[in-house]
Formats: structure tokens, C-alpha cells, sequence
């Protein structure tokens, strides 16, 4: 079962916003190091300069699935930014970032970290929609309109 809250506009930062997505499932927390920790990550994309120390910086695609809406989603190359798994009393934490490859004033930009436990997966962070505070109108009309109400998947696609 997956479940998304609304973004929300965090005091202070008029343009950016906050998005949680929890999926509920199945984790090996036993390889989390060596796949989200090891040099390569193939499933995420091609290596790329590393963004900043203790990052490691890839190339690939993501998707946007929003739920409820069939068969509609949206993809976009993306450079991703993955940091060093860190231990947890539950399960792992992982930092995350990602931006759009090309023509990235057009897209949002997100920091955050992947939660993983033994029976969930959890992305939280904060990400900026384009275009200031006209972008943070349309994203918050979309956003909260139609995706809020749904439940929405952002993963990697394979090749």
C-alpha cells in the first residue's frame, strides 16, 4: 500500500515544498549497503560526476505515476545525487537529491532522504517547483487538486 501527503509550503520558504511518500513493502535491510551504498548503482542510471563529497552522482530517468489517473505518467531525465547509507535504529537512512538533466528552470528540484525499514520504503524532502512564486501557484492548484487525492509513485525506470 503506498500512501503521499499533499505537499505543503514550509514557514519561511514561501517556494518550496515539502512532499512524503510511504510505500509499504518487503526490505533485504541486509543489502541496503551494497545496493544504495556501493559505487555503482545501474539500476539508478550511468555514473556521473559526483555532485559533492560523499554523494555519488548519476544519470537516469524518473517517473511520475499519479494514481487514480490510469494510465497517464510523465518521465524526465534526470541527474540524481545518492549519499552514504547511514545505519538506523529501524533500518537506513539515505540521502537523495534530484534535478532535471536539460532544461532544468523548467522542472522542480528535490533534496530529501529515502527511509527504508524492514516493511516500508519512505522518500521525504523538500523540492522547489520553476518558476517562483507563479510556479508555487500552479504547483499547488495541480498538486493539491488532483495528485493530493491520488496517490502518486516517483521511481527510477530501467533502461
Amino acid at each position: 500500500m503506498s500512501e503521499a501527503h499533499p505537499p505543503s509550503t514550509e514557514e519561511g520558504s514561501e517556494w518550496v515544498s515539502r512532499l512524503h511518500i510511504r510505500e509499504t513493502t518487503t526490505i533485504d535491510l541486509e543489502r541496503v549497503p551494497s545496493v544504495l551504498g556501493g559505487p555503482e548503482a545501474s539500476w539508478l542510471g550511468e555514473r556521473v560526476a559526483d555532485p559533492a563529497p560523499d554523494v555519488r552522482g548519476f544519470l537516469g530517468d524518473l517517473e511520475l505515476h499519479p494514481r487514480g489517473l490510469g494510465p497517464l505518467f510523465f518521465r524526465k531525465s534526470a541527474l540524481i545525487g545518492l549519499g552514504r547509507p547511514r545505519r538506523i535504529a529501524a533500518g537506513w537512512l539515505v540521502p537523495i537529491e534530484w534535478r532535471a538533466a536539460t532544461l532544468a528552470p523548467l522542472f522542480p528540484v528535490f533534496a530529501g532522504t529515502l527511509r527504508l525499514q524492514a516493511d516500508r520504503l519512505e522518500l521525504d524532502g523538500h523540492y522547489a517547483p520553476p518558476g517562483g512564486a507563479l510556479g508555487q501557484v500552479a504547483d499547488q492548484a495541480l498538486l493539491r487538486s488532483r495528485l493530493a487525492r491520488a496517490e502518486t509513485q516517483v521511481r527510477p525506470t530501467r533502461g
